[in-house]
């Protein structure tokens, strides 16, 4: 079977830090990953540093402190739904999408065994087969 991956390149737009503006839960965010760092945090003034975060980048780096964090976060859920709404507000990202077919669909970073295959390939690959799970209902 085909392996699609996406980090960088011609499917960047189903990265989280891709320049797509994603509206979830009622607020306006600049990437997918501004609205998933806010969404861990119950703490406004916390919430409101990653919102406004100038990029994707520091909205990740400012969501990685402990204090101010929402109690029982269903962290592949809460992705779920946010990459649900950037699916369905960009005609781009559903279009690359549906262009990877049947294909395995993984997020290669090297740092992330989680969300990604990580360094060696064996990562969980969470967001590749969330992507996966999407395909499916949009096709």
């Amino acid at each position: 079977m085909d392996k699609i991956t996406f980090y960088e390149g011609i499917y960047a737009p189903l990265s989280n830090f891709s320049a797509h503006r994603v509206v979830f839960e009622g607020v306006d965010y600049m990437t997918a990953e501004h609205a998933y760092q806010t969404a861990k945090f119950s703490d406004s003034a916390v919430r409101e540093k990653i919102k406004n975060a100038p990029s994707a980048f520091l909205a990740r780096e400012y969501g990685q402190v402990e204090n101010g964090r929402t109690g029982n976060f269903d962290k592949v859920a809460v992705m779920k739904e946010i990459m649900r709404a950037k699916l369905s507000q960009h005609e781009d990202v559903q279009s690359i999408l549906l262009s990877t077919g049947t294909a395995i669909i993984d997020k290669n970073h090297p740092e992330d065994s989680f969300w990604g295959s990580g360094a060696d390939g064996a990562g969980q690959n969470v967001m590749g087969k969330i992507w996966m799970e999407l395909r499916d209902e949009i096709q």
